[in-house]
């Protein structure tokens, strides 16, 4: 059974009960429970749900084989958010599957208090977040986001996203993607994040037509360009 590791919850939690704990203790609190139970990715899984178990229900409660990286099958349940129901304004099938490390191809996910890593199946979608070249056409990284979100900054090298933990009270942190698919807390005055980037809006025709959105960042003595599908409202 696969049901949400509530990581986010639970560090506002504890900050709330332990007013005195600086924000780097929180820190490593929040990774030891991402270490031990995972991190909520919220899947859209409406290609995996069969048009049989489609109901008026708020959710529903979905049965999947995920293959093991040996070759056998998990049988895993999980439950899946109606995407008619008025709290899900994307139109998604959303599930929450608690994962240590996700890329396009695999997941460390936690079923039961124990790990395992299967393929991803293509039919669990993310957002992702790309890092672009100057033309906006060359994809060099590419980050698998976790939530619909605006990254609010990028490491020196380019190689780590960060992003804004919303609905908690937890402004000291921030979330940071690798590009091999783990997500780690990290404390924002620690990292040095001062530039939360900005919208390109005189995008050049090829981007222009698509719907992402292109946000620059400066870091460090570069400038770095994001591409991502912005967050629905």
């Amino acid at each position: 059974m696969v049901t949400p590791s509530n990581v986010l919850s639970d560090v506002a939690e504890r900050k709330q009960q332990q007013p005195s704990l600086t924000a780097s203790q929180l820190a490593q609190y929040g990774n030891e429970l991402v270490e031990r139970r995972g991190f909520d990715y919220h899947f859209d899984v409406c290609d995996a749900v069969p048009r049989g178990l489609r109901t008026e229900a708020p959710t529903w409660t979905v049965r999947n084989d995920l293959l093991l990286s040996n070759g056998q099958k998990l049988n895993v349940e999980f439950a899946v958010g109606n995407p008619n129901e008025p709290d899900l304004l994307c139109g998604e099938c959303s599930t929450q599957i608690p994962s240590v490390q996700v890329t396009k191809h695999e997941l460390r996910l936690i079923a039961d208090g124990k790990q395992y890593r299967v393929r991803r199946p293509a039919t669990f979608i993310l957002d992702e977040a790309e890092l672009v070249d100057a033309s906006m056409k060359k994809v060099l990284r590419t980050w698998q986001l976790p939530y619909q979100t605006v990254p609010i900054g990028i490491s020196a090298d380019g190689a780590k996203l960060y992003l804004y933990i919303y609905q908690f009270e937890l402004d000291d942190l921030v979330l940071e993607l690798s590009e091999n698919g783990k997500v780690a807390f990290r404390v924002r005055a620690e990292i040095g994040l001062r530039d939360e980037g900005e919208w390109i809006e005189n995008l050049p025709t090829h981007a222009a037509k698509t719907k992402l959105g292109f946000r620059r960042y400066q870091a460090g003595n570069k400038k770095y360009i994001v591409r991502f599908i912005p967050p629905c409202t």
